[in-house]
């Protein structure tokens, strides 16, 4: 029993290596069957045809089969199988012999040179295979309406593999097109994707540097002021200390949330759900209250009526805000800072300056503020929502100054 499964298996596994091997050499496969099929033939019309009493009956045979197994080069060398096939039924015809399947065999050939040329060769390879045609109808003597008849078959015939040739080859020509079209597909998909990845680390590093930047200034500034009090006044430098301790933990927070929120993407890549912090206009009291009590006095003002707007302008409005303090909290020793926000019919303004504490005698001068990532950053955020922002030093400060487009139809608060 376990020999007859054994031979089962071995028969099984030997069944499909010859498949494999019959797919891999199919090609020449089909040209050796088709030449063994044409040589048969011909075999058998030399033999059963009528041919001259002065030429023995093996002459057909010796001549016709060797140039009919020609055939099996006709891929690699297409016009010489075509030449040599054809010249040897011309040849053949001369001497009123039988040529048997070499007509078959001869259209075989003018296909397989048509299917690799261009049209004019085409023409040229079809008026090559006419030559035997034309010394049949002239070898056997053919009166003009048989000879003529003879000739416009022979043309018919050829024209149908002329014509089949050049439809595979706009056929095969059609199929590398499409290759070649799906493979910049793939590359513009692969582009794509890599265009969204960057801007994907892009927007969450505009993220991290904004919650970053703005939380550890805030915690520089009230570690500042604690250092600064902690001896006249222990109380305050406790209450500060509290506030510094609040805003560290508001900032691990928003930076936890947001890891959290990275780590928890399925297998393709894509997330799962939606992480991007969306602060809005709400908070700029908390925000300008978390930065009071160091040496700059700040102030916010609202003009115009207040309304809810879009969440992206509401971010981005919120991390512009933010963004101007960090940098006013890392470039202004002491003096004042004013936050407006005007609200217009169909934008959002927002101002943010800050005037440096002169001394007494000191003259006042502009203060350059190297333009960094943050206003980078943010550059791209306002363009992304089709607005304008301006930075730039001012007499003894700074001003930064953004124009966001916003509905008009926006709601009353």
């Amino acid at each position: 029993m376990v020999d007859q499964v054994a031979g089962r298996l071995v028969f099984s596994r030997s069944r499909s290596g010859l498949w494999t091997w019959a797919l891999n050499h199919r090609v020449t496969l089909f040209d050796v069957s088709f030449v063994l099929a044409a040589s048969v033939l011909y075999v058998f019309d030399a033999a059963l045809a009528d041919h001259p009493p002065s030429i023995p009956w093996w002459v057909p045979m010796a001549i016709g089969g060797p140039a009919g197994l020609l055939l099996t080069l006709r891929r690699r060398a297409p016009w010489t199988v075509l030449f040599l096939l054809t010249a040897t039924a011309v040849g053949l015809t001369a001497f009123q012999l039988s040529i048997g399947a070499l007509n078959l065999v001869i259209q075989v050939a003018l296909y397989s040179v048509c299917v690799r040329t261009t049209p004019s060769m085409m023409v040229a390879a079809a008026t090559l295979a006419m030559c035997y045609p034309v010394s049949d109808a002239i070898a056997y003597g053919m009166g003009p309406l048989m000879g003529t008849l003879r000739v416009i078959g022979a043309v018919v015939n050829l024209v149908i593999v002329v014509g089949l040739a050049y439809a595979v080859q706009i056929g095969r020509r059609r199929a590398e097109q499409l290759e070649r079209t799906l493979a910049l597909l793939d590359d513009a998909r692969d582009q794509l994707a890599a265009d969204a990845a960057s801007i994907e680390r892009a927007r969450i590093a505009r993220e991290f540097h904004d919650i970053v930047s703005h939380n550890l200034s805030v915690v520089a500034l009230r570690a500042g002021v604690a250092r600064a009090v902690i001896d006249r006044d222990p109380d305050h430098a406790r209450q500060t200390l509290q506030e510094l301790e609040s805003s560290s933990r508001g900032a691990l927070g928003e930076m936890r949330d947001m890891l959290t929120a990275l780590r928890e993407r399925d297998s393709s890549g894509k997330e799962t759900i939606d992480w991007q912090p969306t602060p809005t206009l709400d908070g700029l009291d908390a925000l300008v209250d978390s930065v009071r009590g160091g040496q700059v006095t700040w102030k916010l003002d609202r003009r115009g009526p207040v309304r809810e707007l879009g969440a992206g302008v509401e971010m981005t409005a919120y991390r512009i805000v933010q963004e101007a303090m960090t940098n006013v909290l890392k470039h202004a020793g002491s003096g004042r800072a004013r936050v407006l926000v005007e609200y217009a019919a169909a934008t959002l303004r927002i101002e943010v300056t800050n005037e440096l504490a002169a001394t007494e005698g000191e003259v006042q001068r502009p203060v350059s503020q190297q333009s960094g990532h943050g206003l980078i950053g943010l550059r791209e955020r306002v363009a992304l929502l089709g607005g304008t922002l301006t930075a730039h030093p001012v007499m003894n400060g700074f001003r930064l100054e953004a124009v966001l487009p916003c509905p008009e139809n926006s709601d009353l608060t």
